[in-house]
This record gives structure tokens, C-alpha cells and sequence, in this order.
């Protein structure tokens, strides 16, 4: 009698368990938003790094420095597709050739500051591993694309 109201008590336990577990996954599933975030006109800027590029060519370059770090490494691979500088906004990744060393190119840097004259788009970055800004300005010529995703070296093993 003593074995069955234990197998009982366990099986009651395992049980109360799994509604526990149950509970507190639903409790804290990430919730459906209702209304988009202020300030937000659709999804796609929500999600603007995985924006529907599926009219555009996807390209990939691997990443040579560490001056992006902890975001991207050296030797990651970054995704990026061909987009108009009216599109780029402060806080984007891009890539492009350096403008005032001709052999260096490939560089992705983050955008802190966008200049426009009237005719033409400048950008000011910065690598996520320095305390500050590039000294020089990006041309909109000079800009390959906009990064919208990575593929971590870590990740290729």
C-alpha cells in the first residue's frame, strides 16, 4: 500500500510539473504586437535588417578587421544588397571602399552621421570597436550596400 501512494505522489508531482512548465512557457512567449512600435510606418522598419531584399541580389564579403567587433568579427561574412543613399539611415551598417585609400576596400563600418548637399549623400562612420569616429567621410559613390545580415565564423564549424 506504502508503493502506491508514492508511484501516486510522484505521479502527481511529475504532473504538477508539466502544468508548471506549460504555465510559465505561455507566460512568457513573446507576445503577438497588436500595434507597431511609435514612430514606425510598417514592419519592415522594425525589422530592417531583414527587410524582404527578394528583389534585389543578395552579395557577401568576408570581414578582415576587428574594427566592428562585438558585432562582427574577423573573418565573419556579411550580407549586404545595393540600395539608394536615400534609404540609409544613422545607426545602418554599410559597406564600401575607403575614400581616401584606394587599395582598401570592402570596409563595413556603422553610420553616425549623414550629410546631404542638396545633389549628394555623405556618410560618417565608425567600427564598433572604436571610441570614435572615422576622421573621414564616405561618398555615396564610394558605398557598395547596406548590411542585412552575418554569418559568424563561429557558426560555419
Amino acid at each position: 500500500m506504502f508503493e502506491g501512494r508514492t508511484i501516486l505522489t510522484v505521479a502527481l508531482l511529475i504532473a504538477l510539473a508539466i502544468t508548471g512548465i506549460g504555465w510559465a512557457a505561455a507566460e512568457f512567449r513573446p507576445r503577438n504586437m497588436e500595434t507597431l512600435p511609435v514612430g514606425l510606418k510598417d514592419w519592415t522598419e522594425y525589422f530592417r535588417g531583414y527587410q524582404a531584399y527578394l528583389d534585389r541580389r543578395i552579395f557577401f564579403s568576408v570581414v578582415r578587421t576587428t574594427s566592428m567587433l562585438p558585432t562582427i568579427g574577423e573573418n565573419d561574412l556579411v550580407l549586404w544588397v545595393k540600395v539608394d543613399p536615400g534609404e540609409l539611415r544613422v545607426g545602418d551598417i554599410i559597406i564600401f571602399q575607403h575614400p581616401t585609400l584606394p587599395d582598401v576596400d570592402n570596409v563595413v563600418h556603422r553610420i553616425v552621421e549623414i550629410q546631404f548637399d542638396g545633389s549628394r549623400y555623405t556618410f560618417r562612420t565608425k567600427g564598433d570597436n572604436s571610441s570614435s569616429p572615422d576622421r573621414y567621410y564616405v561618398p555615396e559613390t564610394n558605398v557598395h550596400g547596406l548590411v542585412i545580415g552575418v554569418v559568424y565564423r563561429d557558426s560555419l564549424k
